[in-house]
């Protein structure tokens, strides 16, 4: 492994990594719920998997890529979100500078 080959950057700020041509926040709520239709029942799973897609497709609609991750930051209880983001302050500490 050469010099050259040590680091990888995008070529634009725009790229994301991608699984299986899915943002990573897409891809870890469409994943399970599709293996949960093909593998338990397909009439709860699938009905459930199409709302998620159309759901969260019209909540990024003109947004950035993170922005159910922060949306999750600041809507969903401290004891859920420590275990994606563990650095940040909990969301309800929110001080004003003026």
């Amino acid at each position: 492994m050469g010099k050259r080959d040590r680091y990888t950057f995008a070529a634009t700020f725009s790229e994301q990594k991608r699984f299986v041509g899915l943002p990573p926040d897409e891809f870890c709520l469409y994943v399970p719920l599709a293996l949960l239709a093909i593998f338990l029942n397909m009439w709860i799973f699938g009905p459930t998997l199409l709302a998620a897609v159309v759901g969260i497709r019209h909540l990024k609609k003109g947004r950035g890529s993170q922005y159910l991750l922060n949306l999750a930051y600041w809507c969903l209880p401290t004891s859920v979100m420590r275990f994606f983001i563990s650095i940040l302050p909990d969301s309800y500490k929110r001080h004003w500078v003026a």
